[in-house]
């Protein structure tokens, strides 16, 4: 019996203005973050990626949820 990997949804704001939903593994993500003061607002948020990468999201609710 296979072993599926869990998969979290990430979204991100291209440089066009569009949304880019992206489906990655769990296990490549460090850390998953949100400052009330600045993001929670407008529901963004912070992915660090473990090879260091860092990007910013949109949807960080969604992003949570998909963790479930």
């Amino acid at each position: 019996m296979a072993i599926m990997s869990h998969f979290v949804k990430l979204t991100t704001l291209t440089e066009d203005g569009n949304f880019l939903r992206s489906w990655v593994e769990q296990g490549t993500i460090k850390t998953l973050s949100q400052n009330s003061a600045t993001q929670a607002s407008d529901n963004n948020g912070t992915c660090e990626f473990v090879d260091g990468t860092v990007i910013q999201l949109i949807g960080f609710n969604e992003t949570i949820e998909s963790l479930a």
